[in-house]
């Protein structure tokens, strides 16, 4: 009997033992369907398994005290304890189509974890703390971004990124780029904020598949998906400032492998408001209508979509009584219009193999026309874009999932034609014509062989028609030490070709000259950054705290320079030096289930030569704060946020060579602008009330020499804050669910 039971242990050890050292199981996704290609890797060891194309998985030599790690793109990656002896069941959520697995900190944004760069994902809870009317306003809860004014006539809004200005930063829809030449003053405004679903917002240098244009940054926009969308999404705004807008998506089911969605949008601004009464209009007149289809279409092996998207927008400001259908050249009032039309076709198609579930293939593309029309006072400017885009990606593994690669081949051309009455009194008319086209290939490969720490080195090479051959360069590193703790590193070269007219079409609005001294060449510059995730438990909740810091070098750049002379914008190539120094300290904390508080401190220094002098940049304040608090009741029953933005002194351009009455401060004067809202939701959506520039800080004078907008003094450029003043909003979300 005792040799019976040393024989039993000894079986029952061995099959336990054995039991132990095997796992499988299945990944699927939150509808049942099987996820080809997910990555199963143990931490800390190089172990791992990529499921196949049933979902299924199989490891060996596994330990009790083992933590796999689920990751499969665009999902929301999970660590589990392995389970023995039956199957693992995982189920893994879609994160909105980010690029990378996603770990949510807080209600309603999110660090991407696994990225190897700073990437943040602004989820539409967080766009909804906002009215978010436009992508230019989707920024004002969140820290990494910051927005600005143009002037005090065109009333159109601009973003910065560490310090610089938005034109430095790729933007683009669903990886395509899309804010760009021409359209990147005014594009921001052409995105209806109904229409997006969330926002990757990623610092310094971007990866090299996405182009070289990217040079501080990526902001990614990621809108509705006809398969998911709500079956209707209804909203109506309304502000103080008499700008109402209607906005419809529709979800078009057809059948199980194809869909469609419907997204529109109207706005209209209808009052002329004067709320300092030197007889010019605070912010244009404004009409837009903005239509967009797309179809998409899901296999088993082929997914494609298309889509197209058409607008049409119309600004007309200036002196009170200006209107949509005055003529500038020939109206006794002092005016400002500008009216866009454009249409887009866009779409993508892919493959995967079922078979080499880690092989797969997407072709990207886009082909735009664009065409602008306006001026303010005697200037008149004429200008068209014609845009081809195409970008094919291929990605595998080499031997293993630790180290995998993407590459692949793009073609870019963008066509040019402009005309410019560059002095105030429209005789001196400038054209601009140029064709680039340029093709070019791109190697980046991913080394990961565990879950704490990722390599990302990239390069490609492009041809450029008129400036010759780019080299881009690209490194991201990513270490978690700790697992509380991530460090992130990365350094990347960029390249863009200036477009000095519409860039600076608030150079536009004034009595300025503008002076070409300079042949066209493309921008380059160097960006280098280090940044600090943690996370730690305070009273069993996370204190989350980022603190990052990024250099900016330009090798070449077209400098707009308004300080040799307070009646000229001289726009030349850099005459020294140029580089800018930013950084950043957020913490975010839920104080308790329902409240949640963040606040960031950040300092620029944005540092170019202009008039001989290594001197700060003007309109860019050194020292920012950032505070924001989201209180919600049970089930977000009732839901309020506040806002509060610290703006430093802002450099203003040398004036001292202008009359005495008519010469400025060197410097702005610091000032707060607070935003709060608060909603109601209800089985149908919601309802909700805010406000903008509660304390109703206004910059007192915006414009130099109103009453007489002809004379040589004029100038409504120099802009360092709001104009209107305090706005008050109102509206409704309704959502009609499959």
């Amino acid at each position: 009997m005792k040799t019976l039971l040393i024989l039993f242990s000894g079986l029952l050890i061995s099959i336990t033992a054995f039991s132990q050292g095997k796992v499988s199981g299945e990944v699927k996704n939150n509808a049942q369907e099987p996820l080809i290609g997910a990555t199963i890797q143990v931490i800390g060891k190089s172990i791992g398994a990529v499921t196949q194309i049933d979902g299924s998985f199989e490891l060996l030599e596994i330990q009790p005290s083992d933590r796999l790690i689920f990751t499969y793109i665009g999902y929301v990656s999970d660590t589990l304890s392995p389970v023995f002896g039956e199957k693992m069941m995982v189920t893994l959520f879609e994160t909105d189509e980010s690029l990378e697995t996603v770990t949510v900190r807080g209600r309603t944004e999110a660090i991407v974890d696994e990225a190897p760069f700073l990437n943040i994902l602004i989820t539409e809870a967080e766009l909804q703390k906002a009215a978010c009317c436009n992508l230019s306003e989707s920024f004002e809860t969140n820290a990494s971004v910051d927005v600005s004014y143009a002037d005090a006539v065109t009333g159109t809004k601009m973003i910065q990124m560490m310090g610089l200005d938005g034109r430095y930063v790729l933007i683009s829809r669903e990886g395509i780029p899309n804010i760009r030449g021409l359209n990147s003053r005014l594009g921001l405004t052409f995105v209806p904020g109904t229409w997006i679903q969330s926002i990757d917002v990623g610092k310094g240098a971007g990866s090299v598949i996405n182009g070289y244009e990217s040079m501080t940054g990526q902001i990614n926009v990621e809108l509705f998906k006809p398969e998911s969308m709500d079956k209707w999404y209804l909203n109506s705004y309304l502000n103080s400032f008499g700008r109402l807008e209607i906005n419809a998506n529709r979800q078009i089911p057809i059948s199980e492998k194809w869909s469609s969605g419907v997204m529109f949008h109207a706005s209209q601004q209808f009052l002329e408001m004067d709320t300092n009464g030197d007889g010019f209009m605070d912010m244009p007149k404004t009409r837009q209508v903005n239509f967009l289809n797309r179809w998409k279409y899901e296999g088993d092996q082929l997914m494609a979509q298309i889509g197209i998207n058409v607008f049409s927008s119309e600004s007309a400001g200036g002196q009170l009584g200006f209107g949509f259908n005055d003529n500038l050249a020939t109206s006794p009032m002092y005016g400002y219009e500008m009216d866009t039309r454009k249409a887009e076709i866009f779409g993508k198609i892919g493959m995967i193999y079922p078979s080499k579930p880690t092989q797969s293939w997407g072709f990207q593309y886009s082909m735009s026309y664009q065409d602008f029309s306006g001026g303010a006072g005697r200037r008149i400017y004429e200008g068209k874009e014609k845009t081809l885009y195409g970008n094919f990606i291929y990605q595998n593994v080499l031997g293993s999932s630790f180290h995998q690669y993407k590459t692949g081949v793009s073609f870019l051309l963008d066509d040019f034609d402009e005309s410019f009455n560059s002095n105030q009194t429209g005789s001196l008319n400038t054209s601009f014509l140029r064709t680039e086209i340029v093709p070019g290939a791109f190697f980046e490969y991913n080394y990961i062989p565990n879950d704490n720490f990722t390599l990302v080195a990239g390069g490609r090479t492009d041809f450029h028609n008129l400036f010759g051959t780019y080299f881009t360069p690209r490194v991201h590193a990513r270490w978690a030490f700790t697992p509380s703790l991530t460090l992130r590193g990365s350094i990347g070269k960029g390249y863009r070709t200036p477009n000095a007219l519409m860039e600076n079409s608030m150079v536009w609005v004034s009595s300025r000259d503008i002076q070409y001294e300079a042949e066209l060449q493309p921008e380059v510059s160097w960006n280098s950054g280090l940044s600090l995730a943690g996370s730690w438990m305070i009273k069993e909740k996370p204190l989350s705290v980022v603190a990052d810091y990024f250099y900016t070098q330009f090798e070449s750049q077209l400098v707009y320079d308004q300080d040799i002379s307070s009646d000229l914008l001289v726009i030349d190539n850099l005459q020294g030096d140029s580089y800018a120094k930013s950084f950043q300290l957020e913490a975010s904390y839920p104080i308790s289930e329902r409240f949640e508080a963040k606040a960031a401190y950040k300092n620029y220094q944005n540092l170019m030569t202009t008039n001989g002098i290594l001197q700060q940049v003007p309109y860019q304040s050194q020292d920012r704060f950032f505070f924001n608090m989201a209180y919600a009741t049970r089930f977000d029953k009732w839901k309020a946020d506040l806002t509060v933005n610290w703006n430093g002194p802002q450099r203003l351009p040398d004036t001292s060579d202008s009359p005495s009455e008519f010469r400025l401060e060197t410097e702005s004067p610091d000032f707060f602008l607070v935003n709060a809202q608060i909603s109601r939701g209800f089985r149908w959506g919601s309802i909700y009330l805010g406000g903008e520039n509660i304390l109703n800080f206004r910059q007192e004078n915006p414009i130099v020499d109103p009453s007489n907008p002809f004379g040589e003094n004029f100038d409504a450029s120099m802009t360092w804050g709001p104009i209107a003043g305090r706005m008050i909003y109102t509206g409704f979300r309704l959502k009609i669910n499959n």
